[in-house]
């Protein structure tokens, strides 16, 4: 696997690598991270949870040594692992898929499966054609064997940059339906009354936020309901500087940063995700699978995953009108909220459980080495 940072550096694509990571090694195989040295982070190789760990790519900041500085560590660092790789599998799309579609030819037959982590402004489409020699680089991610899409919007951008329909496979993110699920919580005395509506996640500009918070002075001034922001992240200051200047403060709670929220999203009665973009949202599966109501906004993956009126509710409008409004109308109707949330939680078992996704993964590899040899 080969992913910008991974753990305990974690979002959503470094998560999601860690879980299918650990799911692989459980069934017997043998997985290898090639990710960045961080500074202060002294260890170069580790192991966690049976993944060999390499944070072997050292980077300069400076300007557009950046780029090369990533992409000549990852060609080295895949170079000296080739001979123990079956397949390269990238869990983001610009520079780590630079670096595998440059490696290329000392890779013979060994396939290389490059999966963006996001769509829109935030995500690696949009981001390789605002980024400097933008042909070039796409032209050496096009020489990569596959590419993987878990949203139709991913599979709709990466079309568009020219991945033919034969190398691309739709696939999906997967939640470890063990830990998330629903039932009592240990947090419960630790966080503002009942009825709670969390999001959890990072507190950054994708998020929309504070979007999120304007609209929580409507949903505040109507109901009994209290926010609970689960999560690290730059924008945590000024959002509550703003919950401050909204007067909503009281009704606002910041629960920082956590092992899992798993617990925090069984304490919730509703799940929030205001997000400008996404890829398949983390968040979003965990809180489905623990049977909440979801509200969200109709971008990325969030409308592969929730079907308005039968697996949660999708704000199309970006206004805090429209979003108080679906937050209210749920708060106030809590047996279509129930229903809801029972209907996501049936979808997660059947389609996106860690188990099931890994599964088509596992599928997907094995096609493309019997394809390379």
């Amino acid at each position: 696997m080969v992913v910008s940072y991974f753990h305990p550096f974690a979002s959503g694509a470094e998560r999601q690598a860690l879980a299918q990571g650990v799911e692989l090694v459980r069934r017997g195989h043998s997985v290898r991270v090639i990710t960045r040295s961080v500074p202060g982070y002294p260890i170069d190789d580790e192991e966690y949870r049976g993944l060999q760990i390499h944070r072997w790519i050292r980077t300069s900041n400076r300007g557009p040594l950046f780029g090369l500085s990533f992409v000549a560590g990852f060609v080295r660092a895949l170079r000296s692992l080739r001979g123990e790789l079956d397949v390269v599998h990238t869990h983001q799309a610009l520079w780590e898929a630079v670096s595998t579609g440059l490696a290329r030819p000392f890779l013979r037959g060994i396939p290389t499966l490059v999966q963006p982590a996001a769509s829109g402004y935030y995500g690696e489409a949009q981001e390789l054609m605002r980024t400097r020699g933008a042909p070039l680089l796409r032209r050496l991610i096009l020489r990569n064997t596959h590419f993987a899409a878990i949203s139709d919007d991913i599979a709709g951008e990466w079309s568009a940059l020219g991945v033919p329909s034969d190398r691309m496979t739709r696939t999906a993110s997967g939640v470890d339906t063990e830990v998330f699920h629903p039932g009592p919580s240990a947090v419960e005395a630790d966080l503002l009354p009942r009825p709670r509506i969390v999001f959890t996640g990072r507190l950054h500009p994708q998020k929309n936020l504070p979007l999120l918070l304007n609209a929580w002075v409507e949903v505040a001034r109507r109901t009994p309901a209290n926010l609970i922001l689960v999560g690290p992240g730059p924008d945590r200051q000024p959002l509550t500087e703003l919950a401050e200047s909204l007067g909503i403060a009281d009704r606002v709670q910041f629960a920082g940063a956590v092992p899992s929220p798993a617990e925090h999203l069984r304490a919730a009665d509703l799940f929030v995700l205001p997000s400008l973009a996404e890829g398949m949202s983390n968040s979003l599966l965990e809180a489905m699978a623990t049977a909440l109501p979801c509200v969200v906004s109709g971008v990325g993956g969030n409308t592969d995953l929730v079907t308005p009126g039968s697996t949660g509710v999708l704000v199309p409008a970006p206004t805090p009108e429209a979003w108080s409004s679906a937050l209210i109308r749920l708060l106030e109707a809590p047996e279509e909220a129930q229903r809801l949330g029972a209907n996501a939680l049936t979808r997660v078992e059947s389609e996106y459980s860690l188990r099931a996704v890994v599964d088509r993964y596992l599928g997907l590899y094995r096609r493309l080495i019997a394809e390379a040899h």
